[in-house]
C-alpha cells in the first residue's frame, strides 16, 4: 500500500493548456506517520514538441539538480476530463557536474492531438 500513496504523492497536475505550463509546486504531504519529502520543492515546466498537430514528446524542465538526479521520471498527459491520453517515461534523470536545473526529454505515446491535452501528471521515483 505504501507503493502506491508514495506514486500518488509525487504527481504534479496542471489544469492548463499550451506548450510551456508554469511551474508547479505542491504543499506537503504524508502517508501514515511519514513524511514524503519531494526531490524538487520549486517545480517543473513543461514544454511540448508537436508533429501534425499530435503531441510527439515533451521536456520536462527546472528539475532540482542534484536533489533528483539518478531518479525516474514518468510523465501523463490527460484530457480535460483527467483521462490519461499519452504517457511517457521511466527517464533517468541524468547526473552532471554543476548544479544548474536539468531537463528531461519524455517521447510520449500514442501522440495524441495537441488541443486534446489539458493536463499532465509527472512523477519521480528515488533517487
Amino acid at each position: 500500500m505504501l507503493a502506491g500513496t508514495v506514486a500518488a504523492a509525487g504527481v504534479a497536475a496542471y489544469g492548463a493548456m499550451g506548450a510551456s505550463l508554469s511551474p508547479y509546486t505542491s504543499a506537503s504531504v504524508s502517508a501514515g506517520n511519514e513524511a514524503l519529502v519531494p526531490c524538487d520543492s520549486d517545480g517543473f515546466t513543461v514544454t511540448y514538441t508537436t508533429f501534425g498537430g499530435n503531441v510527439v514528446s515533451a521536456t520536462v524542465a527546472g528539475i532540482s539538480d542534484p536533489d533528483c538526479e539518478g531518479g525516474a521520471l514518468s510523465l501523463t498527459l490527460t484530457d480535460a476530463g483527467g483521462a490519461a491520453i499519452a504517457s511517457g517515461g521511466p527517464q533517468t534523470i541524468p547526473a552532471d557536474g554543476d548544479s544548474s536545473p536539468n531537463s528531461v526529454a519524455v517521447a510520449l505515446l500514442p501522440t495524441p492531438a495537441a488541443e486534446l491535452v489539458a493536463c499532465f501528471r509527472i512523477v519521480v521515483t528515488g533517487p
